[in-house]
């Protein structure tokens, strides 16, 4: 019998892919990856501080960090495409009211109400989506569905800062969270499906011959005991550390390029120009997993990063602004694509989504922590150099131990060789 890639037919999997793909595109790329156009305009208009605008982005950070914890287990037992189909609306009304906003406070409960829908729908689902869809290429796959993030950023940073050029930062958040709305929900409905088996397929590349589908999703390392080795809280951390990196640029590449001297309008494009290098960053990084493996691939996105920060350093020397866009690409691509990637790769699809809960979860505490810590550095010496610099010297360490983590992993292949034997005894 022939495997599902060979059957002659279009894949369906690939349009979960395409609908995965607008979904990240209108929430990272067109709320998370907005924020830094807005950060200048509403705090001159208002009177913030940077910090305290940066609360904002650390609540949003804080509510994907929850739901990263609670989505892997909840969306283990309720329908993906349902909860999907209620969150998307939920999120795009929760960005709308952004526009309303009189106070921080106001930010700040828009900021939760919009990361808690978020967190729903985003990286642990798409995911798990991928996940079901894909026994082969699954990195490629992971990395074209992210891709929209940095495409959808490519796209919104630009009509956000035209729209808070000539209407506004309110009418701004308004047009940008009815276009979410306009394109994630009907995705939701008409697209998204959890399972293979909901279109009568079989994952891509799974033939009849080999084991069924729930011998496959038993394949892999126990949560319980995933969690006593050392290998994965090192991971855990590096994904924390990891995005207070590349988000600590990708937020403030805006702000800092106008800062050095150059025009708000050309700053948006620098920072536009970021995300498209991102999004042809994140589906490269998906081809290199599945070709290099998971340390060379994980070692090469940090050196990226290390570039981009290198180019901040830089500018207002142009080569150095080249190099900021140059690097975000597999740098930046790294925090969406590779935490799944790796997830699968190190433990396999047992208990894949708590797993990627726990390491997206650290991911989102860095990100919470984020703007705080760059908006602070900035308010305390005036420019973003310091922390840059800080951040270059982190990413050095995150290498380290990303490298001792994966070149020890034996020990968590033996425990997961000890799982696999203990279960077929039983």
């Amino acid at each position: 019998m022939k495997t599902q890639k060979q059957s002659g037919k279009f894949f369906y999997g690939w349009l979960v892919v395409a609908g995965c793909f607008v979904i990240m595109g209108m929430s990272y790329g067109a709320i998370n990856n907005c924020m830094g156009i807005f950060i200048k305009p509403v705090c001159d208009d208002m009177g913030f501080s940077r910090a305290g605008m940066g609360v904002t982005q650390s609540l949003l950070s804080a509510s994907l960090m929850v739901m990263s914890l609670v989505s892997g287990r909840v969306l283990s037992r309720i329908d993906i495409t349902k909860t999907m189909r209620v969150c998307g609306a939920i999120m795009a009304c929760g960005y709308f009211c952004f526009s309303f906003a009189q106070n921080l406070p106001m930010f700040y409960l828009a900021a939760l109400v919009t990361g808690i829908a978020e967190g729903m729908m985003v990286t642990v689902a798409v995911s798990m989506l991928i996940n079901n869809w894909f026994h082969q290429r699954r990195g490629f796959a992971v990395g074209l569905a992210f891709m929209g993030s940095g495409v959808g950023g490519m796209i919104c940073q630009p009509v956000a800062s035209q729209l808070i050029l000539h209407y506004g930062w309110r009418t701004a958040y308004q047009v940008l969270a009815i276009a979410v709305f306009v394109l994630v929900v009907p995705v939701c409905l008409f697209i998204i499906r959890t399972k293979p088996e909901d279109k009568g397929l079989r994952p891509y590349g799974e033939s009849a011959e080999e084991l069924d589908l729930s011998q496959i999703d038993r394949q892999g390392l126990p949560y319980h005991l995933v969690v006593r080795t050392p290998q994965f809280w090192a991971i855990c951390l590096c994904a924390g550390l990891n995005t207070i990196c590349t988000s600590g640029l990708m937020q403030n590449t805006a702000p800092h390029i106008s800062d050095v001297g150059f025009s708000p309008t050309f700053a948006a494009s620098v920072s536009s120009a970021g995300m498209g290098a991102l999004a042809i960053g994140k589906v490269t990084l998906g081809w290199l997993y599945d070709k290099l493996g998971v340390g060379r691939a994980t070692s090469l996105a940090q050196f990226s990063a290390m570039v981009a920060l290198i180019g901040a350093l830089l500018a207002p020397w142009m080569p150095g602004v080249a190099l900021i866009v140059i690097g975000t690409g597999l740098g930046g691509a790294f925090g969406n694509v590779g935490h799944p990637i790796v997830t699968q790769l190190v433990y396999g699809s047992r208990d894949f989504a708590p797993i990627l809960g726990m390491v997206s979860a650290f991911a989102n505490i860095g990100g919470m922590f984020t703007p705080i810590l760059v908006g602070g550095s900035f308010d305390w010496f005036g420019n973003y150099r310091p922390a840059f610099s800080c951040m270059i010297l982190l990413l050095c360490l995150i290498t380290a131990i990303y490298l001792w983590a994966f070149r020890t992993q034996g020990k968590s292949l033996a425990l997961r060789e000890t799982a696999l034997a203990s279960r077929a005894k039983n």
